[in-house]
This record gives structure tokens, sequence and C-alpha cells, in this order.
């Protein structure tokens, strides 16, 4: 079943926006009711798995996330489990993401490339039309971000501005930044996010 799933897309919130998110009302894979103490977070598979593990079809979903489709099935772990097994999740599709060697979408790669002028905007969303796609999206930044400021403090506070839509020039003039090493610096933060990107 191709699906988008209506999730929240707010990103102010510090607290990981997948923390929020119930699949309770999916059924698991393997069909089995949900013990006490029990969620369901999202899991990726794909068809060797479903055979191998005798998954029932009918509960698996298949996620949108820019141009590429995500087979998605649902299991059970401990509640006290689930935001670290939810970012298992994300960190997976990620990874197999990377594993085509091409970037997600459109508005990743706008986020990882240096803007062309002073006056462009950064980042934006390349569709605002599926929700599940979006937020993916917005994890996929945030951990960039995080892993970035525990390398350079400087080079993340520059992608923070970034994802807030600061044009370069609002970027230079809120970091007190002349232009050439304004440009580079913003320059080095992309580059730097788009290593980690590859690599993690």
């Amino acid at each position: 079943m191709e699906i988008n799933v209506n999730v929240p897309t707010n990103t102010d919130n510090q607290q990981s926006t997948n923390d929020n998110h119930n699949y309770d009302n999916r059924r698991s894979y393997n069909n089995f009711p949900l013990l006490d103490g029990e969620c369901l977070v999202p899991i990726r598979v794909d068809w060797e798995m479903v055979k191998h593990f005798n998954m029932c079809r009918d509960n698996l979903e298949t996620w949108h996330i820019g141009p590429n489709k995500v087979l998605v099935a649902f299991a059970p772990v401990a509640i006290e489990s689930k935001a670290a097994a939810i970012k298992n999740f994300y960190r997976d599709v990620r990874e197999y993401f990377a594993s085509f060697h091409t970037d997600d979408t459109l508005s990743l790669d706008q986020f990882l490339e240096e803007a062309e002028s002073e006056d462009s905007k950064g980042f934006e969303l390349a569709s605002s039309e599926n929700p599940e796609e979006n937020v993916m999206l917005r994890i996929i930044i945030r951990d960039l971000i995080k892993q970035v400021h525990n390398i350079n403090p400087k080079y993340g506070r520059i992608l923070d501005l970034i994802c807030k839509d600061f044009t370069k020039g609002e970027i230079l003039a809120e970091l007190n930044l002349c232009k050439s090493q304004g440009y580079a610096d913003i320059k080095a933060a992309q580059t730097l996010a788009r290593k980690l990107y590859f690599e993690n």
C-alpha cells in the first residue's frame, strides 16, 4: 500500500519530531498484538526480509521520500525504547538513500550547496504536499546540523540560519562576518554537512 502519512511538521519544538508519532494504529509485520508496555515503530524492510520473516504484506506501507520509495513495516518495541528505535529507522533510511550515491531530494541538495547570491535563500523544502517527506528531510537535516555543531559550532550556527531561510547577506550580518570570509564559511559549513551525510 502506498500512502502519505499525515504527521506534524513543526520543527520549532526542540524535542525530536518523531518522538510524538504514534504508529499504534498500524498492524505489526507479523500481526501479533502489542503486549503491555509496547508500541509500534517503523522499520525499513526489503522483499527478501519480507519473505524470510514471513511478513504480512497487507501490513506493509511504501513511504515516498523525495524521488525514492521505502518499504516500511512496523515492529513492537518497549515504549521506553521508542525514541531510539525511530532514530535508528531514520538513520537506516538515510544510509539506504546514500547507497544510491545521489541526494535524497532537490531540497536536500540545495541545503548542501552554496547559495548563489547574497539575497538568495539557503534552504526551502521541495514539496509541502507530502508531510512524511517534509518530516524526513527535517530530521535528516537536523541530524546533520547536530553533527556539524559538535565539530564546529560556528558552522553549525550557519546551518541553523540557512534552515531558518536566512539569506547569505542576513547570515553575514547575524554573525558579523565580512563578505569574503563569510562566503567561505558558508561554503565550508555546507561542504562539511555534505561530507558527513555521505559518510554516515
